[in-house]
């Protein structure tokens, strides 16, 4: 392991240094061992004009400059902020300190000399991590052709930009007091998710076959770890009521029509009798277009591998979709009027109907898959 002082005993540099930094208005400590590759940094909260300050890593020599510190850690911009997350660079050398620098560069805090243990398990598991192996079920599986996952677009190494980016400040008392959920609509802590319905799995009609639906398994883990975050209290609590889609009772209400008594038919008496509803004559043309439209968006195959990997499903179904066409090369109009010729009415009416006007230009992806 590197050293930034090789030759000087480690307790004599450990007295200079911390003599050094006893007379320096902003302390840093940290108060457990470097074992993994994150630590947090403590703070002490100096005088309101030493700020904002910078935060580095390197040697603990008094003539060392800001410039010539291994990598810098963060900058605190104001009072408040009481610890900073530190992520620890592969390439970190043992035994340097943390210093804290003015806006005009002069030194005005250092912690004490600190060893690093590049040789713990957490600095291993990291190693291996980086250089591609599995060391564990937990480590990453990369998106590539070999692994049949890889999502088509634009990609870039998240992991590395990560790496190359410390968090910044933290005031811990104001994080750990912040509950998740908090506040109300005007805060923005909340999305619309349109009717909220979210399925569980899949069942083939006419068959006994259900499929979890897996992608959707992510949601319902991290509203499971959210409740126990929020350890049970009630207005901060994601709770699921079942979703009826249809009902028997249900109200049927198309077009205006109504009973005698004024009230709209319920489901089983228009199944029943179908004076109780108003018959619309479909073009058969549109029929058979609206048809392939559902054989396309229920086919059995894709939407079983869609339920169980949705990630090698996009890429099956972009690749050979559409019977070879691939499925992301025509918009849901396009195929059916440019390339199967139907007319430019007969595909409006087809893809339009049912009040979702405009979809035409949408890839049938999402017919699959929202």
């Amino acid at each position: 392991m590197l050293s930034l002082f090789a030759g000087l005993p480690f307790g004599l540099l450990a007295s200079i240094t911390l003599a050094t930094a006893i007379d320096l208005p902003v302390k840093l400590d940290v108060r457990v061992a470097l074992n993994s590759p994150s630590a947090n940094i403590h703070l002490s909260q100096p005088e309101a004009s030493l700020y904002p300050f910078t935060v580095t890593y390197g040697a603990c020599h008094n003539s060392v400059k800001q410039h010539e510190q291994h990598h810098t850690v963060s900058e605190v911009v104001e009072r408040g902020v009481d610890r900073l997350i530190w992520l620890l660079p592969n390439d970190i050398s043992d035994r340097g300190c943390l210093s804290a620098w003015s806006s005009k560069s002069d030194l005005v805090g250092r912690s004490r000399p600190l060893e690093v243990n590049k040789n713990s398990r957490q600095w291993r598991k990291k190693r291996h991590l980086d250089a591609g192996t599995r060391l564990s079920k937990r480590a990453s599986i990369p998106m590539t052709n070999e692994s049949g996952i890889e999502p088509n677009g634009p990609w870039f190494d998240g992991v590395r930009l990560l790496e190359d980016m410390q968090i910044g400040a933290v005031d811990a008392t104001e994080a750990k007091a912040k509950p998740y959920l908090e506040g109300g609509p005007s805060d923005y802590q909340y999305q619309e998710m349109g009717p909220q319905r979210l399925p569980e799995s899949i069942q083939y009609a006419g068959s006994n076959e259900t499929i979890p639906l897996n992608d959707m398994k992510l949601v319902f883990q991290l509203v499971d770890i959210m409740n126990q975050l929020n350890d049970g209290d009630a207005n901060a609590t994601v709770k699921f009521i079942p979703w009826i889609q249809t009902s028997p009772n249900g109200l049927s209400y198309f077009n205006g029509f109504k009973k005698a008594d004024g009230l709209p038919p319920t489901v089983s008496e228009v199944e029943g009798d179908e004076n109780l509803s108003t018959q619309i004559q479909v073009d058969p043309v549109v029929g058979n277009i609206t048809d392939q439209i559902s054989a396309i968006g229920c086919e059995p195959e894709i939407m079983a591998a869609t339920a169980r990997n949705v990630f090698t499903a996009y890429k099956t179904f972009i690749n050979d979709g559409l019977g070879g066409l691939g499925g992301d090369d025509w918009s849901e109009f396009a195929y059916f009027h440019n390339y199967l010729n139907y007319d430019l009415n007969a595909t409006d009416q087809a893809i339009n109907s049912g009040g979702s006007g405009g979809r035409g230009g949408n890839s049938f992806w999402t017919l699959l898959f929202v």
